[in-house]
């Protein structure tokens, strides 16, 4: 992936604390299982670039769930990976498995496929901890995500301008920190501003204003000359319906036209708590349908025929013309979306288009798996890890 301003490249979210089952069609406590599942669902889907392990699952202990999420999804996909580090030592032995995939820290800091995060605290705060995982990214070479999530009306004023001077100082106070460090150490401006839903309380996932003002802070991240983490394809329904459709395809469209070079929240459902293999796919298609419209309109003799047009004239038809049927495979087919002129009872809707289409994914998709001897070694460290915490194995899934 190249982080350049001109092209989005889009991520799902694995270990969110709840699972919308595929299987079961409803929702529960996610597992490691579980996230080895969603991470299956994202290494097949071809729009969807990278994965994010959020490490918020909590049916494991907290000091080893963003290990036990990294392992994971390391194991499930060769995309590229980004983690959430919620205890500061458990970057270094996450740094330490990628060495060994990379086949050494050098290579894995020549080739990165792995990325790391830092939050600061709004309004205007840098915490211990999140300084800390920046300053060993500086240290080590690691790209690192430094981002915030100011809500307008609490952790901001209630304006999005105001959100937006919050959301900018706080990236460059820990930019600065990182780059006296080490200068030149790989940073990716990241913001989630939203605002507070006055009626539920809630930190909108899915409020236009959140990726409206995404869209200013990716062009602002720009002026800087550095890529912008962005947010997309998250809704906060807790079921996919007209809401988590309509709020996701807003997000996808605006991501994409304001050039966010790192796009995450791909399958993230009620307000950043459940993930979704269904809707992961859901927004797997509509990146490919907001791909026509950033193709643009290319205007040469091949598309814009005259001498055709002009032969066939008025009340002509071009359906049997050697130029149709030249062209007519570059029209975008949907997967999921039905278009049936006349439905029965054997039509499939989207619905069980879309569940058909996740299912199959789960039953015949298989990553490119690493060394046979690499994953024993990387089996025993899970090991130990579950050992540090009283544990011989993971819970059970239902």
């Amino acid at each position: 992936m190249t982080l350049n301003g001109l092209t989005s490249h889009f991520g799902g979210m694995t270990a969110l604390s709840e699972y919308l089952d595929p299987h079961l069609g409803r929702r529960r406590a996610s597992y490691p299982e579980d996230i080895a599942e969603m991470t299956r669902v994202i290494d097949a889907l071809p729009n969807v670039e990278w994965v994010y392990n959020a490490s918020d699952h909590s049916t494991v202990p907290g000091s080893i769930a963003d290990l036990v999420g990294f392992l994971q999804t390391v194991l499930n996909t060769s995309k590229p990976v980004v983690s959430q580090i919620l205890e500061v030592p458990n970057l270094s032995q996450m740094w330490e498995i990628c060495a060994m995939i990379a086949g050494g820290e050098k290579e894995a800091r020549n080739k990165p496929f792995f990325v790391s995060t830092s939050i600061s605290v709004s309004p205007l705060t840098q915490g211990k901890d999140a300084l800390e995982k920046s300053l060993l990214c500086a240290e080590k070479g690691i790209p690192n995500i430094v981002y915030n999530m100011p809500m307008a009306g609490t952790t901001a004023p209630a304006t999005l301008a105001a959100v937006l001077a919050i959301a900018n100082a706080e990236f460059l106070s820990q930019l600065v920190a990182i780059q006296l460090k080490k200068p030149g150490a790989p940073v990716i401006y990241g913001s989630q501003p939203s605002i507070m839903d006055m009626k539920t309380t809630i930190y909108s996932f899915g409020a236009p204003e959140a990726h409206f003002v995404d869209a200013a802070l990716s062009e602002l991240s720009h002026y800087y000359k550095l890529p912008f983490f962005g947010t997309a394809g998250q809704t906060d329904a807790d079921v996919i319906d007209a809401q988590a459709a309509a709020e996701a395809t807003y997000q996808i469209l605006m991501a994409a036209l304001s050039g966010a070079d790192f796009v995450h929240g791909l399958g993230e459902m009620n307000a950043g708590r459940m993930m979704s293999p269904e809707f992961a796919v859901f927004g797997s298609e509509v990146i490919d349908m907001v791909k026509v419209a950033m193709g643009g309109i290319e205007i040469n003799e091949e598309t814009l025929p005259l001498e055709l047009i002009t032969r066939i004239g008025p009340r002509g038809t071009y359906i049997l013309e050697k130029h149709t049927l030249k062209h007519f495979r570059k029209f975008w087919a949907p997967t999921i979306f039905d278009r049936s002129a006349v439905r029965s009872e054997a039509t499939k809707r989207c619905a069980d288009l879309l569940k058909e289409k996740t299912r199959e994914i789960l039953k015949t998709h298989q990553p490119k798996p690493l060394p046979e001897d690499l994953v024993r070694e990387l089996k025993r460290i899970e090991t130990s890890w579950l050992k540090q915490v009283g544990l011989k194995e993971y819970p059970k899934r239902p």
